[in-house]
């Protein structure tokens, strides 16, 4: 049976909330419904949000380039047809562009295109009718228009960054969520946006940021997601910028247009985080703090929590687990598993609490690390377009200069790198925001110390260790007589009382073969090893 096959265009984020996709899709129904003889395709291409005149959509990664590879892989065959509200929603490239690009690929294979607004059917054989004519009328009408649009919108983006950069004239654009039209910061999202960045220098994910900015109670949080989150993390209005046309020749940042909501160095710090991320593995933010921080020592994946009768008991390998596809059979409980954190977090919590502060030397060094990467990130664009242009001599002189511009910048970290004091040690005040976040945010502490590289490695042969510790631990079982767990410590047995731990308190030493009673002055020995 021959297959029809939907594309469903927009190119403007703001269509998002009208109704341009429930209109082109009741128009493909309306179709198929009145063309039984057509099977419906499993086979569907949408490009929600890309340009038609700058050909995002038949890109790689475009909706429309998927449906041109599939044409071009036989998936869609001669007799199918593609349904497409109009002929601008194939694109609005220039006419010959259009014609060799985008329709010549799919007439030629013998796959025709149906416009639903009027109802045409343009096939190999019917363009070479006078029909050709009036498809290449609707072309050159569809980017002609978006032509002058175009042309219209950069004369105002022009004189908005002019009245921007002479005037300081707040510009009107669509704001960020924690901005009002006027420029003015909306007191009830603001605090949650600084809160965002924080969270993800600290390593939390972008999908957890949003489902807690989701559940903060602020109505115009309800709806963050992660793609959102990303957004605001690059956002350089949140230290008052305005950042125009990036990626363009006429690319432009203006300083103090809006009230800065955050310190430059944490938006900065956010975006040198983001970089590194990109050549790392993905993390998803677990839920259970011990997640992420327990490895398997043999195929080096996490450990997952087990539940008995609803709360945690024990934690395994998650390959074995889900695929038993790892020969590490060793389940350990987990109140060992926190008496192994609670021995051996001490020094990485610290590290992780003294990463997220910085003083003024490492508050400048984070600023510059950006504009390397920024300076870096120019520096390849002129590389690639030499190499794409030629040697023209305004690209050749744009590109030393930006090499002389990086090497300074590196130059500059050197210095300010060589200047930083480290820490003295461990600190009565870092242990106090240690376990101010036990309590308030475990799962940013979690993060944290994955940051700072603390984890907890399972053997195959059952010996575990520390990242942070060189102490040798084994689990070998339970005491049944005195229905405890039993740990080997370099080889000396330690019983460990079995039960739910609902948190990390350092304060709190775990207590074990010895029921010690611990008084205040245990307490003030344990405050004077921190100072």
């Amino acid at each position: 049976m021959k297959q029809a096959i939907s594309y469903v265009r927009f190119s403007s984020d703001r269509q998002k909330h009208g109704s341009s996709v429930e209109r082109q899709e009741g128009m493909i129904a309306e179709w198929i419904k009145a063309h039984p003889d057509y099977g419906t395709s499993e086979l569907k291409f949408s490009d929600l949000g890309k340009s038609g005149f700058h050909g995002e959509h038949i890109k790689e990664a475009g909706g429309f380039g998927k449906l041109l590879v599939a044409v071009e892989e036989g998936l869609i065959k001669q007799g199918d047809v593609v349904l497409v509200e109009a002929i601008d929603r194939t694109g609005r490239l220039e006419p010959m562009d259009m014609l060799t690009l985008v329709i010549n690929p799919i007439l030629k294979a013998g796959v025709s295109i149906i416009t639903l607004d009027d109802n045409i059917t343009y096939s190999k054989e019917s363009v070479n009718t006078a029909q050709i004519f009036l498809l290449v009328a609707k072309i050159q009408a569809a980017h002609g228009y978006s032509a002058a649009l175009s042309t219209r919108v950069a004369d105002s983006y022009k004189k908005r960054r002019k009245d921007a950069a002479k005037y300081g004239t707040v510009p009107r654009r669509i704001t960020p969520v924690w901005l009002n039209p006027d420029g003015t910061p909306r007191d009830e999202v603001v605090p949650w946006i600084k809160t965002a960045f924080e969270l993800y220098v600290s390593g939390v994910g972008k999908s957890t940021i949003a489902k807690r900015m989701r559940e903060s109670g602020v109505e115009r949080l309800a709806k963050a997601s992660g793609p959102g989150v990303e957004g605001w993390l690059r956002n350089k209005a949140v230290i008052g910028k305005w950042e125009t046309l990036e990626g363009t020749p006429d690319h432009q940042v203006i300083d103090d247009i809006y009230p800065a909501i955050i310190e430059p160095s944490l938006f900065y710090k956010a975006q040198v985080h983001a970089e590194k991320m990109k050549t790392q593995r993905p993390i998803k933010t677990a839920n259970h703090f011990l997640v992420g921080l327990v490895r398997c020592g043999e195929c080096e994946k996490n450990y997952i929590v087990q539940n008995l009768h609803g709360k945690p008991h024990s934690m395994r390998c998650r390959t074995r687990q889900s695929q038993n596809d790892c020969t590490n059979s060793h389940c350990v409980p987990k109140p060992v598993l926190d008496a192994i954190y609670r021995y051996t977090s001490v020094t990485a919590a610290v590290e992780a609490v003294q990463q997220q502060q910085m003083g003024v030397n490492e508050k400048e060094i984070v600023t510059r690390e950006a504009e390397l990467l920024t300076l870096a990130k120019r520096v390849e664009g002129l590389a690639e377009a030499v190499k794409q242009a030629g040697p023209m001599p305004e690209l050749i002189e744009a590109l030393k200069q930006s090499r002389i511009e990086r090497e300074a910048a590196e130059n500059a970290l050197v210095i300010l790198r060589s200047t930083v004091v480290s820490p003295a040690g461990i600190g009565w005040n870092e242990m106090g925001k240690v376990w101010t976040l036990e309590a308030d945010d475990a799962q940013r502490l979690a993060a944290m110390l994955r940051m700072a590289g603390y984890h907890i490695i399972v053997q195959n042969t059952g010996e575990i260790t520390s990242s942070h510790s060189d102490v040798l631990y084994r689990y070998i079982g339970v005491d049944r007589a005195l229905d405890k767990y039993k740990l080997l410590v370099n080889g000396k047995l330690t019983l460990i009382p079995k039960g739910y731990v609902d948190d990390y308190p350092y304060h709190e030493p775990f207590q074990g073969v010895e029921e010690t009673t611990w008084d205040d002055a245990d307490y003030e020995n344990l405050r004077l090893q921190y100072e």
